[in-house]
């Protein structure tokens, strides 16, 4: 996972602890929640994809690149189209969702227009959860790269959304970033951030893990986590608009 912040390691726990003498302690935990919520989302998202799509990840690109890479090399077209769609439908998502996203506001907890992006995702997440129940959890040929294309759209989307605020290196759609700045921040004596990038890490793992156990028995619940936990988002953004 990228930082969300284009702070240094050693500048990012001094401007967190600015910005959070700014801002109301409840509104930043209750953002915390929500960042953590979301990543829990995505971690459903990724495993439904691996294992339900043929092993695309829709909401971790730098999987979906190895594996492009790797079916490039073994001369199978078919994981190409797969990892291609998810990549290019990501690109795709991001795009629109910093476009309406628009620039971080100084001050702001949780824009309006972060929770506008959620909506879209959200949309999208409803759309791909129809298809796949549609489908019996088992799509193929053209209506499988379509899901795969609204499952990464939505991904893409959602990880502008969160990337936008500058919330401390989160982008609640994969990790590796979070892990980085938060070995950063302790490298060098902060760790003001720390709690929130650990929840967060551990809910991608939480939400992976949950929806594995589903996608056995009941494939359809599993993909309807990731909207379901949307909607709970979207819902509880509207108090921090009021904060």
């Amino acid at each position: 996972m990228t930082a969300s912040s284009e702070l240094s390691p050693a500048a990012a726990p001094a401007a967190a602890a600015g910005d959070a003498g700014e801002r109301p302690a409840g509104a930043l935990r209750l953002r915390a929640v929500l960042l953590v919520l979301l990543t829990f989302g995505a971690g459903t998202t990724d495993v439904v994809g691996f294992l339900g799509m043929e092993k695309v990840f829709t909401a971790n690109m730098t999987g979906n690149i190895v594996l492009f890479g790797l079916a490039a090399g073994e001369g199978h077209g078919p994981d190409l189209a797969r990892c291609g769609a998810a990549t290019v439908a990501f690109a795709l998502g991001l795009l629109a969702g910093f476009h309406i996203a628009g620039r971080p506001v100084p001050g702001r907890v949780w824009p309006r227009r972060v929770t506008a992006v959620l909506g879209v995702v959200l949309a999208l997440q409803t759309a791909f959860l129809a298809g796949w129940a549609q489908a019996g959890a088992e799509p193929h040929g053209g209506a499988l790269v379509a899901l795969i294309a609204l499952s990464s759209t939505a991904m893409g989307a959602q990880t502008a959304a969160a990337r936008s605020m500058s919330a401390d290196g989160i982008t609640t759609t994969f990790v590796t970033g979070t892990l980085t700045s938060m070995m950063g921040a302790f490298a060098v004596g902060g760790s003001a951030a720390s709690g929130l990038r650990t929840a967060v890490i551990l809910s991608l793992a939480a939400g992976a893990a949950v929806a594995g156990a589903l996608m056995a028995h009941a494939p359809v619940l599993a993909a309807a986590l990731s909207p379901a936990v949307l909607a709970t988002v979207v819902a509880l953004a509207f108090r921090l608009h009021r904060s």
